[in-house]
């Protein structure tokens, strides 16, 4: 059975608007790259980065509550939760991994730890 991962990192930089393009660019991309692997290895995911790329300048109308509720949502639905590196500086990051701990997912630092879990998982 294919298990799913939330893909869980900064998303905003200094600024959620477009001062900080260049800032989110990085986290976004840093979160695909993640993404582009797990999928390499057949393991599904959620990349809340990938779906909400650049929202800050899209839809600036949209308040970031609306965001994270969806999140929520997805990553709820996931068995597990991949941290990516600077999440301990993320105000959503950080309220994710409580969510997972509380539902008793496991909790993983990196792809590689990943991979190895759904690897074993029957």
């Amino acid at each position: 059975m294919q298990k799913y991962v939330y893909i869980a990192g900064p998303y905003t930089g200094q600024h959620h608007d477009w001062r900080s393009y260049f800032e989110i660019d990085r986290n976004i991309n840093r979160a695909l790259e993640a993404a582009a692997d797990l999928a390499r290895a057949g393991i599904g995911f959620f990349c809340q980065h990938g779906h909400s790329a650049h929202v800050e300048v899209i839809t600036p109308e949209v308040k970031s509550d609306y965001w994270y509720e969806l999140d929520v949502h997805f990553l709820e639905a996931c068995d597990a939760l991949l941290l990516l590196p600077h999440w301990e500086t993320s105000k959503g990051s950080k309220a994710e991994r409580l969510i997972a701990l509380r539902a008793g997912k496991p909790i993983f630092g990196s792809v590689n730890e990943v991979i190895d879990w759904a690897n074993e998982a029957p």
